[in-house]
């Protein structure tokens, strides 16, 4: 953001030869329709507006490998019709891809929004397909604004609009209240800790409280730095282990709706999406800034574990197929360098110098399926690193901790090893006392690393107990399936779905397992579903193996929705 802050009966099928079953994954996907939390990113669109419809199809293929649901559309009012193409093009792709697309009205970039361009625009796409819907109504965002929070109504009125505003600069308590409690829920931008602290719930949980019941949207960032002087910015918050922290304070407070912040702002080092190139830049010389500070920083290692992060906020369990971490750190030192004039804080806030605040340290964070240790060398130089928190058990989950520059420079390696065995192992970029212009870079460079696939997958629910489920499935054909689902239904209170729900034989997830000899085999996996029922079903497959005799295999699943189903298939 250029300025602070997005009833049928299951039927016998007949497979293929050598291949077999995707268990009970398309049945659920048709009749999950009850969903009442999405993660979706906030999307720079200025940032973008040189993007055909294939750019926009590559941002949301990276977006929905990390498992993020959609994107929320920011743009100011003065961009309205100089980006409406790049809406469509928006639109076009994550309709292709069944990503969702939100509306984030900035109000605060260029002043308010008349209301005729908020209606049109929501008239045009607030039925599609693609666009998020909470409670069946288009969720629309803004940023900031409250003092047009009269002409709300009417906009509701006229679009049939889930309105959730972001309006930090009244206060939860008023933003809640004002003009007749036209908010229909809350998006708090606020996600860095003030000063030389970590990040708390304190906002958030006012927030929720404000709101008395109504959905809150909770943002989840991984870093701020920001010196652009043409917009009158120039300063930095602690990042250090906010993206662990924070992901796991999503997971104690469990809000309808997260919001990353940001996918794509290059000059406010919050972005996690790979750097897409030259282009994208121009926000650094529209706001006359000393270098390109976001050139050769890539954030891709952030998303390396969203996908299990994701999946624990919205169902209390996730499962490990693969050990991986992520690490980040500056690459110079604190003291090295000129700071740029950047203090820490916003100019609204007590403001300190930088090295008064962020931390001299390699952070990292490993989703492991057991205990291990971890070393990090700089400059040749090796240390224990520290695992400042670990999962409740001891056992498999997300690992976390950091280890102190302590005066060196050089190459960064990171080498999680058990028992003497290397695991985990990555280099990263150097850090040095040399830098671009005579100035800091306070961005963050980060790096991840994933390592073999475990021969039995792990799964670990919200309390830290985990389980081994069974042998992490391959296959060398593709699998299809065409399985029925039964009539479930729902009773939940709100819903998150969007206008159009998704075919029967559309997979959620895929599990894939082969055979090889005429032996009983037996394979368990688990597929997430959602929906807040549960139902008993009983499939009949016909399978071929490697020979050309044909068996039956019988698959019975018992399943909780928005839970897990653990389906266990025998040969």
């Amino acid at each position: 953001m250029q300025t602070p802050r997005t009833p049928t009966t299951p039927r016998p099928r007949r497979l293929p030869p050598f291949q077999w079953l995707t268990l009970l994954a398309s049945a659920l996907a048709g009749m999950a329709t009850v969903d009442a939390k999405a993660v979706v990113a906030h999307f720079m669109m200025v940032n973008a507006d040189y993007y055909a419809v294939s750019d926009w199809q590559t941002d949301i293929a990276d977006a929905q490998a990390a498992k993020i649901d959609g994107f929320a559309l920011n743009f100011a009012a003065d961009q309205a019709d100089r980006l409406a193409n790049q809406v469509a093009n928006a639109f076009q792709a994550a309709n292709a891809a069944g990503f969702k697309l939100m509306f984030s009205f900035d109000y605060a970039g260029a002043g308010a929004w008349d209301s005729s361009k908020v209606i049109s625009y929501l008239k045009q796409y607030g039925g599609n397909s693609a666009h998020l819907q909470y409670n069946g109504k288009p969720v629309v965002n803004t940023f900031e604004g409250p003092q047009s929070s009269g002409d709300w109504p009417n906009i509701k009125s006229q679009t049939g609009c889930f309105f959730m505003p972001e309006w930090d600069s009244i206060g939860p308590s008023q933003a809640a209240t004002t003009s007749n409690s036209v908010a229909d829920g809350l998006f708090s931008w606020t996600a860095w800790p003030n000063g030389a602290n970590d990040m708390g719930t304190g906002n958030d949980q006012a927030y929720k409280s404000a709101l008395g019941g109504k959905p809150y949207m909770m943002a989840v960032s991984p870093w701020f730095y920001t010196n652009v002087p043409g917009f009158n910015k120039n300063w930095l918050w602690r990042g250090d282990d906010l993206w662990f922290d924070r992901w796991s304070q999503v997971q104690a407070l469990q809000p309808e709706l997260v919001q990353i912040v940001t996918w794509n702002d290059w000059p406010e080092s919050s972005y996690i999406s790979p750097l897409r190139g030259d282009k994208s830049y121009s926000a650094f010389s529209a706001g006359n800034a000393n270098y390109n500070y976001a050139l050769d920083m890539p954030h891709d290692g952030w998303r390396t574990l969203l996908p299990y992060r994701i999946d624990m906020y919205k169902n209390n369990a996730a499962t490990i197929t693969s050990e991986a971490a992520s690490f980040w750190y500056r690459t110079n030192p604190k003291d090295s360098c000129n700071t740029g004039g950047t203090l820490a804080n916003a100019p609204w806030q007590s403001q300190l110098q930088p090295s008064q605040v962020v931390q001299d340290k390699v952070f990292f964070t490993a989703l492991l399926s057991s205990a291990a240790d971890v070393s990090v060398t700089i400059g040749g130089q090796t240390q224990n690193g520290t695992w400042t928190k670990t999962p409740a058990n001891g056992g498999a989950g997300l690992y976390h901790g950091s280890a102190n520059f302590n005066g060196r420079t050089g190459a960064v390696s990171i080498i999680i090893s058990r028992k003497g065995t290397t695991v985990l192992q990555q280099t990263g970029k150097t850090i040095s006392t040399s830098c671009t212009n005579g100035n800091s870079n306070w961005n963050a460079w980060v790096g991840s690393v994933t390592g073999r696939t475990l021969p039995n997958a792990v799964r670990v629910d919200a309390s830290g107990a985990s389980t081994t489920i069974g042998a992490v499935a391959s296959t060398t054909a593709p699998v299809t399936s065409s399985t029925t689902a039964p009539a479930i239904s729902t009773t939940a209170s709100s819903s998150l779905t969007s206008s159009a729900t998704s075919s029967p034989t559309t997979p959620a997830s895929t599990t894939r397992v082969s055979t090889t000899a005429n032996t009983a085999t037996t394979v368990t996996a688990t597929v997430t579903v959602t929906a807040s029922a549960t139902a008993t079903s009983t499939v009949t497959t016909t399978v071929a193996p490697t020979s050309n005799a044909s068996t039956s295999a019988k698959s019975t699943a018992t399943y909780t929705m928005q839970g897990t189903c653990t389906c266990k298939c025998e040969l």
